[in-house]
């Protein structure tokens, strides 16, 4: 059997706890976020080898000594974005977070060079490949943080190099030919500026409307619809591509062919790569979210018994209150008697006990179901 005191502590825990829940502020369930991929990646072949092929003709023209250069260029740029979105089922808002510092631009520029060398000095005749296939690269790379939409302090990422003269080659001459010798040097000029930001991220709504994300990290509403399957928001985003490369080959040829002596100089090669100034669309992806709906309130306890209510029960008193004291004797409630006898609660201080009312109720109501039951 169960004891009074067992009993009485029981009840006074319960009333408790209802009187906390009941209490303002109390802290309520909050919605999930999920998240999904969203990582960018585009990588842009701006010029082929087999679209840059130049052929200088023999250089300088009515020279005796004369050099002939084949180039082919090409370029490319890599945009590597990774991160991720993220919905908020609570304000049912999205946002786009890229990782930290995972974010590269990619400038790369090869090179590929043939050379020959002609000597026409009437007895003297010669003629030769002397360099090539000559190939050469250059990559420059810029970290960032995604996505360089404004506000990111990483916008735009840039890469810049320029690299004055760069000596790329330089071949001896020595032709079976006796009494003629050279040597052939090619320096490089380049100067690579880019840059590369984002302008913006379109997430197609359940409604169809456009959600323009221009600001970096920003958190904008888009309503998950009504349905049972997973919230798809297809986004797109659209960066802007910058480009001026200047790329120049600059050969000088010292050659000595039968006691005469020939220096060739001051000859700029230039290869034509392409400027560009252009906004680029990454492929779309569609964000695939759980969904995810507020679980209903739980339902309140009514205070009635197993299909009997308290009036039907017979009992219209306290039992614990039979052997000592109900409650409802002359001792200090906490409030003040008016005039009218009425135990009223001081001014400013309703509230708090209204709420501790409330838990004292649940108290209460409890308790007779509990002695309902030990009967």
């Amino acid at each position: 059997m169960v004891s009074r005191a067992s009993l009485t502590t029981g009840l006074i825990s319960l009333g408790a706890t209802a009187a906390l829940l009941l209490l303002p502020g109390s802290a309520r369930a909050e919605g999930p976020e999920e998240s999904d991929d969203f990582s960018l990646y585009e990588q842009l072949l701006l010029l082929g080898f087999e679209d840059s092929g130049i052929d200088t003709g023999w250089i300088p023209q009515g020279s005796p000594v004369q050099m002939r250069f084949f180039a082919e260029a090409a370029n490319s740029v890599t945009m590597d974005l990774p991160g991720e979105a993220i919905y908020d089922w609570e304000s049912e808002t999205l946002r786009f977070e890229g990782e930290p510092d995972a974010g590269s631009f990619e400038y790369d520029v090869g090179l590929e060079i043939f050379a020959s060398v002609k000597i026409d000095l009437g007895i003297v005749q010669w003629e030769s490949n002397i360099l090539g296939p000559y190939d050469w690269d250059l990559e420059a790379i810029a970290p960032f943080t995604p996505y360089l939409l404004e506000g990111n302090p990483d916008r735009p990422a840039q890469v810049e190099d320029m690299t004055g003269a760069l000596p790329l080659a330089s071949v001896p001459i020595i032709p079976d030919i006796i009494l003629v010798s050279g040597n052939l040097d090619i320096d490089l000029f380049i100067e690579v500026e880019a840059e590369f930001e984002c302008n913006r991220i379109e997430v197609e709504g359940t409604d169809g409307e456009l959600t323009l994300f221009v600001l970096e990290g920003e958190a904008l509403v888009m309503d998950p619809g009504e349905g049972e399957g997973d919230l798809v928001l297809p986004a797109t985003a659209f960066c802007q591509l910058r480009t001026a490369p200047t790329l120049i080959i600059n050969p000088h040829l010292v050659m000595s062919v039968i006691g005469q002596e020939f220096d060739i100089a001051g000859i700029d090669i230039p290869i034509d790569l392409p400027v560009i100034d252009d906004e680029i669309g990454f492929e779309t992806i569609d964000l695939s979210f759980p969904r995810w709906e507020a679980p209903p309130p739980e339902e309140g306890d009514t205070g009635e018994g197993d299909g009997e209510s308290e009036s039907d029960s017979g009992d219209s008193g306290d039992e614990i209150g039979d052997e000592g004291d109900t409650g409802t004797g002359t001792g200090d409630s906490g409030g003040e008697l008016s005039d009218d006898g009425c135990n009223c609660a001081a001014p400013g201080r309703g509230a708090p006990r209204a709420w501790l009312g409330l838990g004292l109720l649940g108290l209460g109501l409890a308790g007779r179901r509990r002695r309902q039951s030990i009967r």
